[in-house]
C-alpha cells in the first residue's frame, strides 16, 4: 500500500488546527492519506484523510517518543512502510520526528514550506524567507518532514467516506513519564484575540519609548505587542511577544514599528490582514511581507499619530 502517514498533533484533548497544513502537504504528495491519533474523542472536522487509526494509548503516551516509535513498528508491519511520515513543526512535532529518523535510518527534513508536486522538491527557507532550499529525496525509501504552521492548509481535498481502523497490544516503553502540561504565564493581554495589533521592535530604541507607543495605542484602539528582542530586553511582558516562541496572531491591522522581520517573527504574524511597516532600513524583510511600508523613523512616527489622533 503506498501511502502517507500522518501522526496528530493533539493537546488536552484538541485536535489541533495546525493538522491541516500537515494534511494539506500529504495531499500534494497524492497518496492515500492515513491519520494517526491517539484514543480520545478528537473533533476532526472535514473528510480530508482516507483512514484513520485510532491507537489505544492516550495523547500523554502517544507523545512520547519512544512509545510512538513502537505504534510506527507495528503499522509498518502492517501496513508497510509509508512513502512519507509527516509531523507537524512544533515542540513535541520535532521531536518525535527526529526519534523516527533515527531509529528507521530515514532521510528527514524540518520546517517545510513548500512543495512542488511535479518534481518532488520539498522546499524549507532561511535568512527571512531570502534563500531556500530544495530537497528531493534520493531513492524510494521512506522519508520524515515537519511541516511550517500556516503553509498548506489551504490544500485539503474532501476525500470522501473515511475508514476507521483500531491500533491495540503492544508494549509501553519503560524509562520515560508524562507528568504534566505546564501552561505558559498568562498576561492581562491575549494579542490572539486582537483586531489591532500595534507591536513594537528594538528600533524603537530603549524601554523608556514603551509608554509613548502604550498611549498611542490606546488612541487608536490598538492592542500592544512586541518581537523577541523586546520581550529578551523586559520591555514588555513575554505573554505579548509574537512570534515562534511566542504568538501567532492574524489581527485585521498589524502596524510594525521598529521590526526588522526576523523569519520567526514573521511566521507568527504574516497571516494579518493588512500589515503596515515601518523601517528606517529599507532592505529590512519585513518589507517583503507588509501591504504598505513607510520608511523612517519610528519614534518620529509614532509622535506624528499621536499629534494627529489627539487633534
Amino acid at each position: 500500500m503506498s501511502y502517507t502517514l500522518v501522526a496528530a498533533e493533539v493537546r488536552r484533548g484538541v485536535f489541533e488546527e495546525r493538522n491541516l497544513d500537515s494534511i494539506g502537504i500529504a495531499a500534494l504528495l497524492q497518496k492515500d492519506i492515513v491519520l494517526l491519533v491517539p484514543e480520545g474523542a478528537y473533533e476532526i472536522k472535514g473528510n480530508f484523510v482516507n483512514i484513520i487509526i485510532k491507537t489505544a494509548v492516550n495523547e500523554e503516551i502517544f507523545l512520547n517518543p519512544l512509545n510512538f516509535i513502537t505504534i510506527l513498528e507495528k503499522i509498518m508491519n502492517s501496513r508497510g512502510k509509508p512513502d512519507v511520515i509527516v509531523f507537524t513543526h512544533s515542540s513535541s512535532g520535532t521531536e518525535l520526528a527526529s526519534y523516527v529518523a533515527g531509529h528507521f535510518n530515514m532521510p528527514l527534513v524540518t520546517d517545510v514550506s513548500g512543495f512542488d508536486k511535479e518534481t518532488n522538491v520539498f522546499y524549507k527557507s532561511y535568512y527571512s524567507d531570502k534563500i531556500f532550499g530544495e530537497f528531493r529525496q534520493a531513492g524510494n525509501g521512506p522519508c520524515v518532514v515537519t511541516v511550517r504552521s500556516g503553509s498548506f492548509k489551504e490544500h485539503v481535498i474532501e476525500k470522501g467516506p473515511v475508514e476507521t481502523a483500531a491500533l491495540e497490544d503492544f508494549a509501553l516503553a519503560e524509562g520515560r513519564t508524562f507528568i504534566e502540561y505546564v501552561e505558559e504565564e498568562k498576561g492581562d493581554v491575549d494579542i490572539t484575540k486582537a483586531e489591532f495589533l500595534l507591536s513594537v521592535g528594538r528600533g524603537i530604541g530603549n524601554k523608556d519609548e514603551i509608554a509613548d507607543y502604550q498611549e498611542l495605542a490606546g488612541f487608536l484602539r490598538a492592542t500592544l505587542s512586541g518581537s523577541r528582542p523586546v520581550i529578551d530586553k523586559m520591555w514588555l511582558p513575554k505573554a505579548q511577544q509574537v512570534g515562534t516562541s511566542g504568538k501567532t496572531v492574524k489581527p485585521k491591522v498589524y502596524l510594525a514599528m521598529g521590526i526588522s522581520g526576523a523569519f520567526q517573527h514573521i511566521a507568527g504574524m504574516k497571516d494579518s490582514d493588512c500589515i503596515i511597516a515601518v523601517n528606517k532600513d529599507p532592505e529590512a524583510p519585513i518589507f517583503q511581507y507588509a501591504h504598505y511600508g513607510i520608511i523612517g523613523d519610528a519614534n518620529k512616527l509614532r509622535d506624528k499619530l499621536k499629534d494627529i489622533v489627539k487633534g
